[in-house]
């Protein structure tokens, strides 16, 4: 290893060990901001500037507790697919951001007023993405609600799809996704031996859709396709390209896309968002979360308004931190397209584990979230 890579090696462990660090004094910030708010309304003093940060926090306090009393409407019949095939295309670091970017996308679902059916992620399994399966293995992904996990490829995915709408049967093998652990029991013995085998790959559940999938089409969202997407259909599935690349691989979802003969299509970012001179790029948990915004609300403008982060407005926009060796600090960067950003946001948005704390029961589940994504 070279000077300069053991320099960034260690610059990168440092950034790790004091995340905790960060993400204590950041959740100390976010109480005394609570207080000074709360103290703020008691006494009527309150800004114009504080009075809108006062009704959002309610607003997300509602929709918490809304979760947490299993008040959330009807899953939406559409759904979302991550394709994960690209694990080899990735550094260690983009990894890391990965695993991270998926515990933020269940976290918005898990507390969505209208969340999505299933989100299914295809190429998962210690075969198809070693890296990212060694990430995820340390979380508890196997009890993650409205969730289904897929060995086989992408390509697998829409050729069983495929087979539900010529009306062979598949559809009858759906996949339950409410419930924690509920698609490993359905399938009985997997890839990796019986029921009763401890490895989790007894949870993936190839061959079988979500319930009420059957006949649905692909739609592979590219920030490269020459289609604007228009709304979101509940017979359509909108796959999101699971990779961190840095602007590395270019076209590389289009291409895919363009080889599996799925359609594809582009958020209109550039049709409702004028002042956004940044590049048009976003993280998965962004793209899923604008699906999400634009479904409850169904206007592009606000769940882009909502969802992107303010500096990405500003003709600025922050700038990259660099080390003497003009490397990037560790989470930051670009990807290629949407749904392939760096998780140059996770440092910034509260610990998953806040989001998912939904109740007794499920309080085991938000810790194995919380200690392995923001390890």
């Amino acid at each position: 290893m070279s000077k300069s890579a053991q320099k960034r090696a260690t610059k990168r462990a440092r950034f790790e060990a004091l995340k905790p660090l960060r993400r204590a004094a950041e959740k100390e910030r976010k109480r005394e901001r609570t207080a000074q708010l709360a103290a703020a309304a008691s006494a009527g003093t309150m800004t114009a500037e504080q009075q809108a940060a006062w009704e959002a926090l309610k607003e997300s306090r509602a929709k918490k507790a809304a979760a947490r009393k299993g008040e959330s409407g009807a899953p939406w019949a559409g759904g979302v697919v991550v394709d994960l095939e690209f694990d080899a295309l990735m550094t260690d670091q983009e990894i890391v951001s990965m695993a991270s970017q998926l515990g933020h996308s269940y976290a918005v679902n898990r507390t969505a007023q209208h969340p999505f059916s299933a989100i299914v992620h295809t190429s998962f399994s210690s075969a198809a993405s070693p890296r990212i399966w060694a990430r995820m293995d340390i979380i508890a992904w196997e009890r993650w609600k409205r969730c289904a996990w897929w060995g086989g490829s992408l390509e697998a995915f829409a050729a069983a799809l495929g087979r539900s709408a010529a009306g062979d049967g598949t559809a009858d093998d759906a996949v339950a996704t409410d419930g924690p652990g509920e698609a490993g029991a359905s399938a009985g013995a997997g890839p990796s031996g019986p029921a009763g085998q401890q490895s989790k790959e007894r949870y993936l559940s190839d061959g079988r859709l979500p319930d009420g999938w059957a006949g649905h089409k692909l739609v592979y969202l590219s920030a490269d396709a020459d289609e604007e997407l228009s709304t979101l259909a509940d017979d359509e599935v909108y796959v999101i390209g699971g990779i961190v690349d840095r602007n590395r691989h270019k076209m590389l979802c289009q291409n895919k896309a363009d080889k599996l003969g799925i359609r594809s299509a582009r958020l209109p970012i550039g049709t409702f968002i004028e002042n956004m001179p940044t590049r048009k790029v976003l993280t998965v948990n962004q793209v899923f979360a604008i699906l999400v915004e634009y479904n409850a609300r169904k206007d592009w403008k606000q769940a882009f308004e909502t969802v992107i982060p303010p500096r990405k407005f500003e003709a600025g926009g922050r700038k990259r931190r660099k080390g003497k060796s003009g490397s990037e600090a560790p989470g930051e960067g670009e990807g290629e397209g949407e749904g392939e950003d760096a998780g140059e946001d996770e440092d910034d948005e509260v610990g998953v584990a806040e989001w998912l704390k939904v109740d007794s029961a499920d309080e085991e589940e938000a810790l194995h979230v919380d200690a392995a994504v923001n390890a």
